[in-house]
């Protein structure tokens, strides 16, 4: 009867600091839960205007032509989309632009998708495209007729089969009154090993994967910090409301029925072989994110991660 009551009064005391410790580690926790999520509701506070704000924009008219765009030799934007476009359409790029003066822009220009959603062999005959690059006050953005044109670029008439066209040009950022760190001081990972470049490329992106499986916010909230904090400056966000807009978008994302799924996809290294991801390489999901979030039946999002080393043998981070 002793040994037992010992033996109880052991277990009970056991059980107490065990409780306790997981207190204070889930205390601990807690105190850390928030912590990258705060940041980045209070990125605003951060935020800088200017007496003059720009915005720089693409804005392009088209049809039967699908096409990807590159600023600074960052992949911008993708659209396989066939047909005419409804009128001029925009498309913001000042988290592209990490300072004032020179930039680059390469649009290359695809065939259409097959009836099974593949790319055709060449460039469609009836392929038109006018893009131009404008910049205007961030507070005038409705206002798109005062937007100050300083690029333009209209496809010529295709009248040879090709498997792809490549234009080529430069525009000058004349104001940008901020200035990003962003990539620029990363490493040149062409230098690297590809094929373990790729395997440190998928592993990152299944662990962001996994955050948004697991429904991570805070997880998130640490991996996109730095990127939050550029495109909010470039976009000059710099109220309360639009620092919480990070969180409630990543809310909706992570809605319980929504299953993430990790596809297959080929690596892409760009921005001057400072920035790579792992992009689908073929089909009707060319170019998107190999992470996204599905409904049987319904839409799909996904997640565009680009990342960048900051130092040699550091981590890959995310930047875009």
């Amino acid at each position: 009867m002793i040994l037992a009551k010992n033996k109880f009064l052991f277990l009970v005391f056991w059980v107490l600091v065990t409780l306790g410790s997981c207190a204070q580690n889930n205390k601990n926790q807690e105190n850390r839960s928030t912590e990258y999520r705060d940041k980045i509701k209070n990125i605003y506070k951060e935020v800088k205007t200017y007496d003059y704000n720009p915005i720089y924009q693409v804005r392009d008219e088209k049809f039967n032509c699908p096409m990807e765009i590159y600023i600074n030799d960052v992949l911008a934007y993708y659209s396989n989309s066939e047909g005419k476009s409804a009128g001029e359409q925009n498309i913001d790029i000042p988290q592209y632009i990490l300072k004032s003066g020179k930039q680059s822009i390469r649009i290359k220009i695809f065939p259409l998708l097959d009836k099974n959603k593949n790319l055709e062999k060449f460039v469609s005959k009836n392929a038109l495209l006018t893009l131009r690059i404008v910049h205007g006050e961030y507070e005038d953005m409705k206002n798109w007729k005062n937007f100050k044109e300083v690029f333009r670029v209209q496809l010529p008439k295709v009248t040879i089969d090709v498997p792809y066209i490549e234009l080529k040009g430069e525009f000058e950022a004349i104001i940008v009154p901020y200035e990003l760190e962003g990539w620029s001081k990363g490493m040149d990972l062409s230098k690297e090993d590809p094929k373990k470049l790729e395997e440190e490329v998928l592993g990152r992106l299944k662990e962001i994967a996994s955050l948004y499986e697991t429904k991570d916010i805070e997880g998130l909230a640490r991996e996109h910090y730095k990127r939050v904090k550029e495109v909010e400056q470039s976009m000059y966000n710099n109220t309360k409301e639009n620092s919480a807009e990070w969180e409630k978008l990543m809310q909706e994302s992570l809605d319980e029925s929504l299953k993430t799924e990790l596809l297959e996809g080929k690596m892409k290294i760009m921005g001057n072989s400072k920035i790579v991801t792992i992009l689908v390489n073929k089909g009707s999901l060319f170019n998107q994110s190999i992470i996204r979030n599905r409904i049987e039946g319904g839409y799909s999002d996904y997640f565009d991660q680009y990342f960048y080393r900051p130092a040699p043998g550091a981590r890959l981070e995310v930047i875009r």
